[in-house]
């Protein structure tokens, strides 16, 4: 007797079957949306009555939920507008109609050079696609520094909390997969600039590059004593971020590892533990780093977080379900709430077989779970109890570093690298996702790259302009039939790392005649 695709998983559990996705695809291909039909999200129903936990800011939610409606729909509407665009492309008023749409409907103009042969060689669709999503990317990207729309910036109290439980830094490391885009902001409601996210397909982040990560915070410590002297008894924290899907595990799971929660676990744990050796080994066991390991529920934003024993080790099927957490807490005065997180964190680890964690772990475990409660209740007020697109449905990919503008779940595939030969593997991925999302649609598949330079440094955006271009380059080296075909557009940006300043254009594929087409 054959078994059932969900014996597979380590992290199934019992619940309602995923809603089923409209029979029509919508904007870009996003599952679960009509046609026409905007943003993917749905507003939250009103009246219905809910039951409110006290670890919860309604108000906060409110605010994410605004700024998800808003940006995701900006993408969505290109397809749309697009099509009625080009339903008039035969009109001898053309160029001015498309013009005026598009400023109504999309905030800015669009390239004559790509409208102007529309009645005699028809219009070239997939260059103004890509050039729209570049568009609105750049637009992302000059809201978020500048408006701070999700409060990131106001970091100063979450340090301060860090360092009181024992940590100078933190590290995370996700899976490439748009669906952990969101993770610092949304699932663990961290301020995006009081952690370090470099994304990986399968989480299968570069040791080497995180080692010297590492090196640079210890020589910070030491030579400036920020954030706080080399001396003080604070570790480095390096998290790892896997996910899973409850209701659909064996086709929904991550895509690097074959849908196999297990092996997505097990591979993340293996580079926690190989990047603790070899900080050992090089620096003596004195220069040990934390580790910690969270999976994600795609389905519905839930946790698992895999709580280390007193020696720092993480087991697998040791963890705290943050969804069953709230459950039992649902009610209770917030207190209350607390005490039962910390004494199932705690008190707990003799269920889970294990030595309770260090104090400071412990606090830390506790205080991402409760983070986490928010995200549960945004996700039910605002997606229903359970996201419609459980699957991949991603507007563009982001390859390079920094990107720390891209927030949203199932905005971006981002895959961190500093030449196309290191994260050959994680692109490849990201492309395959966009071969069903976009390609098989005639559209093609956009990719914004960023390379982040420090303005303080001498030459250092040269530098970063001459490795975008590099990058550039060897993506439509590596993909040359749809490069070819215009079923691959790509977009250099640049970023200084140093401030505020949000990313600038520095070139594009899509090879404007007029640089100024390009804004």
């Amino acid at each position: 007797m054959r078994r059932q695709p969900r014996e597979r998983s380590l992290f199934w559990r019992p619940g309602a079957p995923p809603r089923q996705r409209g029979a029509s695809r919508g904007p870009a291909g996003h599952q679960g949306a009509r046609a026409g039909s905007g943003p993917l999200v749905r507003r939250p129903e009103a009246g219905r009555p809910t039951r409110r936990h006290a670890l919860v800011d309604t108000e906060h939610n409110r605010r994410l939920w605004d700024y998800e409606r808003r940006t995701k729909a900006g993408f969505d509407d290109i397809e749309t507008v697009l099509r009625r665009i080009a339903s008039h492309q035969f009109r001898e008023d053309f160029v001015d109609l498309a013009q005026d749409l598009a400023r109504r409907e999309l905030g800015h103009e669009l390239p004559r050079r790509l409208l102007e042969p529309a009645w005699t060689g028809g219009l070239d669709v997939r260059s103004l696609y890509a050039f729209c999503v570049f568009e609105r990317f750049k637009r992302l990207s000059r809201e978020f520094f500048e408006e701070d729309p999700l409060g990131g910036q106001q970091d100063q109290a979450v340090r301060r909390r860090l360092l009181e439980l024992g940590f100078h830094a933190v590290g995370i490391a996700p899976c490439s997969d748009g669906r952990l885009a969101h993770v610092v902001s949304y699932v663990l409601r961290l301020p995006y600039r009081a952690v370090r996210r470099k994304a990986h397909a399968g989480a299968l982040f570069d040791i080497s590059e995180s080692v010297r990560n590492w090196v640079a915070v210890e020589h910070l410590r030491f030579r400036s004593g920020e954030p706080n002297t080399a001396d003080a008894p604070t570790r480095y924290l390096k998290l790892a971020v896997y996910h899973y899907s409850s209701s659909d595990p064996a086709h929904q799971g991550c895509a690097a590892h074959g849908s196999d929660d297990h092996a997505a676990a097990s591979a993340a744990l293996e580079r926690l533990r190989s990047m603790r050796e070899a900080i050992e080994n090089r620096f003596c066991c004195g220069a040990m780093v934390d580790t910690l390991l969270i999976g994600v529920d795609t389905d519905d934003d839930s946790i698992r977080v895999h709580v280390p024993d007193a020696d720092g080790e993480i087991g697998l099927d040791r963890y705290v379900d943050s969804r069953a957490l709230y459950e039992r807490t649902l009610g209770m005065e917030a207190a209350a709430a607390r005490e039962t997180l910390r004494l199932e964190v705690f008190e707990g680890a003799e269920k889970r077989h294990a030595t309770p964690p260090v104090e400071g772990m412990g606090e830390l475990v506790a205080w991402l779970v409760e983070n986490n409660f928010a995200q549960l209740e945004y996700v039910r007020d605002c997606h229903g109890g359970r996201y419609d697109d459980i699957g991949h449905a991603e507007r563009f990919i982001g390859v390079g570093n920094g990107f720390e503008e891209v927030q949203l779940r199932n905005l971006t595939y981002y895959a961190f690298l500093e030449t196309l030969e290191e994260g050959a593997a994680d692109v490849d991925v990201g492309n395959k996702i966009f071969g069903k999302l976009n390609v098989a649609r005639g559209l093609p598949v956009p990719i914004v790259i960023r390379c982040d330079y420090d303005g303080r440094v001498p030459g250092s955006r040269d530098r970063a302009e001459a490795r975008s271009k590099r990058i550039e380059d060897a993506l439509h080296a590596r993909y040359p039939e749809p490069s070819r075909k215009g079923l691959l557009a790509t977009l250099r940006t640049l970023r200084d790392a140093s401030g505020l300043a949000p990313s600038e254009q520095v070139g594009s594929s899509l090879e404007l005649d007029d640089p100024a087409e390009g804004h």
